[in-house]
């Protein structure tokens, strides 16, 4: 009897072990996973303010058949940066989360294919939803380039935003999947030295070069050759 009472309590200790082993396995993979939806946040950052700093530019050049191509007015390119700032900081959260669970995070295509997938419609989206409010806020702060009453601006707000968000969306896929495609791109070099599937990962220091590569995607785009955003412009303009 003792002997088989020490077989049970060896067999018993063996199946725990066995089964913490699966969850440190399963709760590090969930860490990790957890770590490329942050780290891929800033990129997501950089490319919706790029699409909205570029859709701003023909939206001027649709208004005015004479416009000739520059660097717009950056203050009030600033202005509107929230719902971009926002909207493609979530909009990238929730692709790779979603991304992720479904194709897992290993792999160097699937799961940032899906992600620049699922990003060019939630970004849109979450965009054309925080665009009113964002023009509603300079309204009432008085910081809007636009002479309209608080009442005006709260029925706008109100009344405009279903059919606002349903042609943003529509008609910004386009730009959001190439959008989500130079996330990916990015975010396949950054990983490939420093990314979630390496021996030692760090969420901070992986979160700190996206967002130092996704500032300066952003400044080649904004500040740098106009070329390179004349390309753009053409593209977005053709949409």
């Amino acid at each position: 009897m003792q002997g088989n009472s020490s077989t049970f309590s060896s067999f018993r200790q063996g199946y725990a072990e066995r089964a913490q082993v699966e969850f440190d396995r399963f709760e590090d993979d969930r860490r990790r996973r957890r770590g490329m939806a942050i780290a891929m946040v800033p990129l997501g950052i950089a490319m919706a303010l790029i699409v909205h700093y570029t859709n701003i530019v023909v939206a001027i050049d649709d208004a005015d058949w004479r416009y000739v191509l520059h660097r717009p007015n950056f203050v009030n390119i600033m202005k509107l940066s929230g719902a971009p700032f926002i909207g493609g900081g979530f909009g990238m959260l929730f692709a790779v989360t979603i991304a992720t669970a479904i194709t897992g995070r290993e792999g160097r295509f699937w799961p940032l294919a899906l992600t620049a997938f699922l990003y060019s419609i939630i970004m849109p989206v979450l965009v054309g939803l925080l665009l009113p409010v964002n023009l509603f806020m300079l309204d009432l702060l008085g910081l809007s380039v636009i002479d309209v009453s608080v009442s005006e601006a709260v029925s706008l707000w109100v009344f405009g935003t279903p059919f606002f968000v349903m042609t943003y969306t529509l008609t910004g896929i386009k730009q959001a999947l190439w959008a989500g495609i130079g996330a990916a791109l990015l975010a396949t070099g950054v990983f490939r030295y420093i990314g979630p599937n390496r021996p030692a990962f760090s969420v901070g220091w992986t979160t700190v070069t996206t967002l130092v590569v996704g500032i300066a995607a952003a400044a080649i785009v904004m500040f740098g050759p106009l070329g390179i955003f004349e390309l753009l412009f053409n593209n977005f303009r053709a949409a």
